[in-house]
């Protein structure tokens, strides 16, 4: 995947029918942008296209033969959307993002930004299933960060998709609008009690992580019911 003057991680390998990753840092935030797929089948999922993420996964859809199926939102901060309105006109395929989030995608920001307003004609709430080709994400509610924030999480690959809410050594910010540190100290304590310590991590910034990396940390957190310096 390409990005001008973004640094760029591209990894995509594994046998077919194994799941493929392409993932590409994007904008002044270096968003990571997710292309996702079965390797086996043309389906493909899109996780928050930031900005000028478009015409880059695009043209790796084309070059690995995929279908966008869905263009999906882990929140709906700006540097995590930028690109949706981009990626439908150029893909055609439905946006997806937590009801609780959905009025972020007007447009609006503090930024200064112009960003084109979207509507998302799929809901990722707790408990149901965004199925792309042969994989099958449970989507997890995991409020505090915004109080739309979700994780996608594949069981039987291994794999969790965090968006903001947990990186490599931390956890996403709370203290803007519509996070909380109390949201935010539940949905860790989840994560620790329901996925499994050797499960890959794939947050919305920086390098990928484990579970069982940050379960030190997250632990202490969830003993002491209230947000720590993680560490």
């Amino acid at each position: 995947m390409s990005a001008s003057g973004d640094h760029v991680v591209e990894r995509s390998g594994g046998p077919a029918s194994h799941p493929r990753l392409e993932i590409g840092a994007f904008g002044p935030w270096q968003t990571n942008a997710y292309l996702v797929w079965d390797g086996g089948s043309p389906d493909a999922l899109v996780l928050d296209p930031g900005m000028g993420a478009a015409p880059a996964l695009m043209e790796r859809v084309a070059v690995n033969g995929l279908r966008l199926q869905v263009i999906g939102n882990s929140h709906g901060h700006v540097d995590h959307i930028f690109d949706n309105a981009a990626l439908k006109r150029d893909s055609g395929a439905p946006l997806a993002i937590h009801p609780d989030d959905a009025y972020r995608l007007d447009g609006s920001n503090t930024y200064g930004f112009s960003v084109e307003a979207t509507v998302a004609e799929q809901e990722l709430r707790d408990g149901e299933q965004l199925r792309i080709g042969d994989l099958v994400f449970d989507v997890l509610h995991t409020p505090g960060h915004t109080e739309g924030s979700v994780c996608l999480y594949e069981e039987r690959h291994a794999l969790l998709l965090t968006g903001d809410v947990l990186f490599a050594g931390s956890y996403g910010r709370t203290d803007l609008p519509g996070g909380g540190d109390a949201a935010m100290v539940a949905s860790l304590s989840r994560l620790l009690e329901q996925i499994p310590p050797s499960v890959r991590v794939l947050p919305g910034h920086g390098p990928e992580t484990t579970i069982e990396r940050e379960a030190h940390w997250i632990r202490r957190i969830a003993l002491a019911g209230r947000l720590l310096v993680p560490g």
